[in-house]
């Protein structure tokens, strides 16, 4: 029985320092990276909301948005944005805009987020809309899609109220890999 136990116990240190030489030789799991994307659109548009001037409906500035978006592998259907805002003719204001996009498939994508504009005026509020993502090559896509606006907040809003945009843009994505 006593050379059973020494085999034993050899035969278990054999397969610890196996084991533990193994774990020491393997590589330790690296995080998978962020996919990164950029997108230019251009859009324009009819807004409405408020009283006196800002009553009514009528043609909503011009808007271009640059920005950037970044993705997990794990969640590819996940995509959270960041935009810089410039609406120019008739009026030139500067803003910005965060928002979480959703891909439906391959060429449809949802959105919804928070929008700010900055100067020469504050106004704050929600934004939500739809693209759709037409293939041109391996990482260059369209963007074509509605979107709306709404601000709830700041000191441009007329007596209170609240302004309301629409939007039809178009645009360019780029992954970056």
């Amino acid at each position: 029985m006593i050379p059973t136990l020494v085999s034993t116990r050899r035969s278990l240190a054999t397969a610890a320092i196996a084991l533990a030489a193994t774990l020491g030789f393997t590589r330790p799991a690296a995080a998978e990276d962020y996919q990164f994307g950029a997108a230019v659109t251009v859009g324009g548009g009819v807004e409405g909301g408020g009283r006196g001037y800002a009553a009514g409906v009528r043609r909503a500035p011009m808007l271009l948005r640059i920005g950037g978006e970044a993705r997990l592998p794990e969640m590819p259907k996940s995509i959270f944005e960041i935009g810089l805002l410039i609406t120019f003719e008739p009026y030139a204001t500067f803003g910005a805009d965060f928002r979480y996009a959703h891909l439906i498939g391959k060429h449809l994508s949802l959105h919804v987020g928070g929008e700010a504009v900055i100067a020469p005026s504050t106004l704050f509020g929600a934004t939500a809309g739809a693209e759709a993502i037409i293939p041109l090559r391996h990482n260059l896509d369209l963007l074509a899609g509605p979107s709306v606006q709404a601000f709830f907040f700041g000191n441009d809003l007329p007596d209170g109220n609240v302004i309301w945009q629409g939007f039809f843009h178009v645009g360019i994505h780029v992954d970056l890999e």
